[in-house]
C-alpha cells in the first residue's frame, strides 16, 4: 500500500471519493446498525451473526426511512462533484490515456482517494467489516456505489484491467479480494510522475520534432509494422505515423511483470510502443499482450519483416522508412557546420550514436567517427587508424587527382545526389581500383584516403575469404560488409584478383560457383554505401563487367628517377644521423618501388643502430642489396662497388 501525505487541497475526484465513502457509512451505521469496531473481522459474536444473516439480498434495511433520508441529503452534491471532477488536468488524462468509462473512471477515483489517505483506509476497513482489510472489495464498492453491479468494471477484459491501472488477484472469496491500484497510478496523480520500476532492461524514451510536412496524424490505437536496416530511421517512420514527438522504445519484455508495467508506463504517459524484438523475433505472448492493450498505439520494428503469423489477429498498417543515409542538414545539426567531411558517410542510426560520442570526446568530429568502427569488423578485417597524409605519397599529378576523386565524390556526394538530383544508379557508395606492382602505393592511398574522410582503414585479404565450400566464400563476404555497415570504414580488398578474375565458361559446378562468388561479390559491393578500395598486381585479368561498374581506377607505376629520389628523402627522416649519403646515386642506380625503398631505408638504420655508426652508403647499399634480393633480384658484387667505396 503507497502512502503518500494528501494534498492541502482536495482534487475534485478526491472530494467525489469522500462524499461517497461518507454516505456508505452513514448507510452502513442506519441501516446496518454497526459501529466501527476494533475486533471486526477477527471475532464474530451473535450480533454479528444475525447481522449478517439480516444483511442477505431479500432482507430489508433497519430504518428505510433514515436511510432514504441520507440518500436524498447526500446524492446532490455527490452529482455536483461528480461532473467537475474531471477537469482535473491529471486524473482526466489518465482516464482518456486507458479509455476509461465514466463508472471505470468513478471506480478509479475511488481507489486513488483511498491509497493516498489512511484516513480514508479506516472507513473502507468499517465497510468491509474487517480491520485487516484496508484495501476496497467488489463487496465494498457495491456498497460504495449503491450498486449491486458496481463491481463489474473489475471484470478481466474491462479498460481498469487491460490497462494494468488495477489489480483484483488473491486466494480469498471473489467479494473479499482486495482491489489495488498500482503505486505509479498513486504517484502520478499526487504529483510526482515516475518510471515504472519493471519496465524491461533497456526501454526508453526516445523524442524527435516530426517535421509538419512529415506528418501522417494516426492518434488512434494501431499498430504498425516498420522494417528497415537503420534502427532511427524506423522510429522516426513511426513517429510520422503517429504524429507522435516521444516514443517509448523498448525490447521485448520477457515476462509477465514487465509486460504489465511496459502498458502502464504507456497509458499514463499516453506515449505509443515500439517493440524493438531481437533475432529470435516476436513470442507468442506479443500478440495476446498487443490484443489485449488495443487501447495504446503499437509499433514493431525490426530490420526485416516479421512473418505473417506471428502479427497479432487485428488491423496493422505497414510503413516504409526513407533512406537510412543521414542528410546534410541532420549531420550539421548533430555534430556541426564542418563535420560533413568526417561524418559524410553515417545511417542516421550511426549518426545518433557519434552525437553522443562526440560530447564524451570533447567535440572531436573525427574522433567520434573513429570510435564507431570498433567492434565486429575488427574480427573480420584488420583495422588500422591512418596516420600518413597526402605529403607522404609521391605519385604522378594525373594519379594523385585520381586518388583524391576518390574522396571528393564520398564528401561530395550529398550535394551532387541529394541537393542537385543527379541519380546514380551503379551504386550507393564510391566503388575504386588500384592496379599496380607491390609497393608502388596502393594500400598508402587507401590509408590517406581513410585519414582524409576521417575514417580508420579495414584491410581484408580477398584470398584468404575464398573457400573450397560452396556458399562459404559468400557467407564470408557478407560478414565483411555487414560488419562495415554498423561503423564507417574505407574497405580496402588486397589481392582482388582472388575473386574478381575473367568469369570462365562453365565446365563444372566448381567453374558455376565461382561465377557466383563474382557476381555476389560485384552485387554486394553496388549496395555498399561506403568507400570500397579494391587492389590488383594483374587489372587485365579481371572481369570486364567488374571493371565497367568502377568509378575510379587509378594504375600505380613504378616510380621514375625523379619520383624515387623523394620518397628516399622522405623515408629518411632529418633526426637520421648520416655520413656521405647521397641521395640522388641510389636514386639513378636503383628501380625501386615506393615499398622497397621505404624497407630499404628502414633495414639500413637498424644496421646503422646496431654498429652504432651514421648511416653511410656501405650501410645503405647494403639495405639494397637485401631488399632487392627479397623480390628475386641478384646483383653481382662489382654492381655495388662504388658505394662501398664512397
Amino acid at each position: 500500500m503507497t502512502a503518500l501525505k494528501p494534498p492541502t487541497t482536495a482534487p475534485a475526484w478526491a472530494v467525489f471519493a469522500d462524499a461517497l465513502l461518507h454516505r456508505a457509512a452513514l448507510v452502513a451505521r442506519i441501516a446496518f446498525d454497526r459501529l466501527p469496531s476494533p475486533l471486526a473481522g477477527l471475532h464474530i459474536d451473535d450480533d454479528d451473526l444475525l447481522r449478517a444473516v439480516a444483511d442477505l439480498p431479500g432482507r430489508s434495511f433497519g430504518d428505510d426511512g433514515a436511510v432514504e433520508a441520507i440518500l436524498a441529503r447526500t446524492s446532490t452534491s455527490i452529482e455536483a462533484v461528480r461532473e467537475s471532477f474531471h477537469r482535473d488536468a491529471v486524473f482526466a488524462g489518465l482516464v482518456r490515456g486507458a479509455m476509461l468509462s465514466r463508472e471505470e473512471a468513478e471506480v478509479l477515483a475511488v481507489l486513488a482517494a483511498v491509497e493516498l489517505d489512511p484516513r480514508r483506509q479506516r472507513l473502507v476497513s468499517f465497510l468491509n467489516d474487517d480491520v485487516t482489510q484496508r484495501f476496497l472489495t467488489p463487496y465494498s464498492l457495491s456498497q460504495l456505489f449503491m450498486d449491486g453491479e458496481a463491481w463489474a468494471v473489475l471484470r478481466p477484459d474491462g479498460a481498469l484491467r487491460r490497462s494494468e491501472l488495477v489489480t483484483c488477484e488473491g486466494g480469498q472469496p471473489w467479494a473479499r479480494t482486495p482491489v489495488q491500484l498500482a503505486p505509479l497510478v498513486c504517484w502520478r496523480l499526487a504529483g510526482h510522475p515516475s518510471d515504472d520500476p519493471a519496465l524491461p532492461t533497456g526501454a526508453d524514451r526516445w523524442e524527435w520534432a516530426v517535421p509538419g510536412d512529415a506528418r501522417t496524424p494516426e492518434a488512434v490505437a494501431g499498430l504498425v509494422i516498420v522494417s528497415g536496416p537503420d534502427r532511427i530511421r524506423r522510429r522516426q517512420a513511426v513517429a510520422e505515423r503517429y504524429a507522435a514527438e516521444r516514443l517509448l522504445v523498448t525490447p521485448l519484455p520477457t515476462d509477465d511483470q514487465q509486460w504489465s508495467a511496459l502498458v502502464r508506463q504507456a497509458t499514463l504517459d499516453g506515449d505509443p510502443i515500439v517493440l524493438e524484438p531481437d533475432e529470435t523475433g516476436l513470442t507468442p505472448a506479443t500478440r495476446q499482450r498487443i490484443t489485449r492493450a488495443g487501447h495504446l498505439r503499437w509499433a514493431i520494428s525490426s530490420e526485416v519483416e516479421p512473418a505473417l503469423d506471428t502479427l497479432p489477429r487485428q488491423r496493422w498498417v505497414s510503413v516504409r522508412p526513407r533512406s537510412p543515409q543521414a542528410t546534410i542538414a541532420e549531420i550539421e545539426a548533430a555534430l556541426g557546420p564542418h563535420a560533413i567531411h568526417h561524418a559524410g558517410s553515417l545511417t542516421a542510426e550511426q549518426l545518433a550514436h557519434a552525437g553522443a560520442a562526440a560530447d564524451a570526446v570533447g567535440g572531436d568530429v573525427a574522433a567520434a567517427v573513429r570510435l564507431l568502427a570498433a567492434g565486429e569488423i575488427d574480427r573480420v578485417a584488420r583495422r588500422t587508424t591512418p596516420r600518413r597524409g597526402w605529403d607522404d605519397l609521391v605519385l604522378r599529378e594525373d594519379k594523385l587527382g585520381l586518388v583524391r576523386e576518390i574522396a571528393v565524390r564520398h564528401q561530395h556526394r550529398h550535394r551532387v545526389f541529394d541537393e542537385w538530383g543527379f541519380v546514380d544508379k551503379s551504386s550507393a557508395g564510391v566503388l575504386a581500383l588500384f592496379a599496380g606492382e607491390s609497393g608502388t602505393g596502393k594500400t598508402l592511398s587507401a590509408e590517406i584516403i581513410a585519414g582524409e574522410l576521417g575514417q580508420d582503414l579495414c584491410t581484408v585479404d580477398l584470398s584468404q575469404l575464398i573457400s573450397k565450400y560452396i556458399g562459404e566464400t559468400e557467407k564470408n563476404l557478407e560478414g565483411v560488409f555487414t560488419a562495415a555497415e554498423s561503423s564507417p570504414v574505407v574497405l580496402f580488398f588486397d589481392e582482388a584478383d582472388a575473386v574478381l578474375g575473367k568469369r570462365s565458361e562453365v565446365s563444372s559446378s566448381h567453374d558455376r560457383y565461382a561465377n557466383v562468388e563474382v557476381a555476389y561479390l560485384l552485387q554486394r559491393i553496388e549496395r555498399h554505401r561506403g568507400v570500397v578500395v579494391l587492389a590488383t598486381n594483374m587489372a587485365k585479368n579481371l572481369d570486364p563487367a567488374f571493371l565497367r561498374r568502377i568509378h575510379v581506377f587509378v594504375d600505380f607505376p613504378m616510380p621514375d628517377e625523379s619520383e624515387r629520389l623523394r620518397i628516399w628523402q622522405r623515408c629518411i627522416p632529418p633526426a637520421m644521423p648520416t655520413d656521405g649519403l647521397d641521395l640522388g646515386r641510389f636514386a639513378a642506380r636503383f628501380e625501386m618501388s615506393g615499398g622497397s625503398i621505404r624497407n630499404a631505408a628502414l633495414t639500413a638504420a637498424f644496421l646503422a643502430a646496431d654498429a652504432d655508426t651514421p648511416m653511410t652508403p656501405k650501410v645503405l647499399v647494403e639495405a639494397v642489396r637485401r631488399e632487392l634480393h627479397k623480390g628475386g633480384r641478384y646483383l653481382r658484387d662489382d654492381e655495388f662497388s662504388e658505394f662501398h667505396a664512397s
